[in-house]
């Protein structure tokens, strides 16, 4: 499974969900400009599980929901698939989004693929917490240092200063 796959996969599932959804995670960065390695697709929609899962069904993609323990700070819900070879998740937001501020990107066959925007995805990364989350975010603010001071503040906001100005002070990151 290579690039090309990823992008194919995410264009068809971004056709299907219409406009209730948007491309995050990795291929999200790799749009705000840090191209990296990735070997699934995600998405958050507004649309509840039952009918992403509908949707998805009418076009023969099968689903699995994993329903999550929002008390002890799961997700509510993530819809679980796979486009061919390639792994997807859908899942609602964790974070307010401005679904109005999303960047269209046109893939190789003339579709839109909706992105969310680079405050957001940051905010979405700085929420999931993990180390290559942080990383992800400590690039795209190298790429986009107009956002550093927000970014820190959103950071602080969740907890997860120390962790963030760890990653933006590493010296891999060049």
């Amino acid at each position: 499974m290579g690039h090309d796959d990823l992008v194919k996969a995410a264009g068809r599932l971004s056709s299907i969900l219409g406009d209730a959804c948007l491309l995050i995670g990795g291929l999200a960065v790799s749009a705000w400009g840090h191209v990296r390695a990735t070997e699934d697709i995600d998405f958050v929609s507004s649309l509840e599980p039952e009918e992403l899962q509908e949707l998805l069904a009418t076009r023969e993609i099968p689903t699995e929901l994993k329903r999550g323990d929002v008390l002890a700070g799961d997700l509510p819900w993530v819809l679980h698939g796979k486009v061919g070879q390639v792994k997807f998740q859908v899942l609602p937001p964790p974070v307010p989004l401005a679904w109005d501020k999303a960047t269209l990107v046109s893939m190789p066959d003339g579709a839109e693929l909706r992105v969310v925007d680079l405050p957001d995805l940051i905010r979405l990364k700085l929420r999931a917490g993990g180390s290559g989350d942080l990383w992800d975010v400590a690039v795209l603010l190298q790429k986009h240092p107009d956002m550093r001071d927000a970014a820190r503040q959103w950071a602080d906001d969740v907890g997860r200063l120390k962790d963030l100005d760890a990653w933006l002070d590493d010296p891999r990151l060049g």
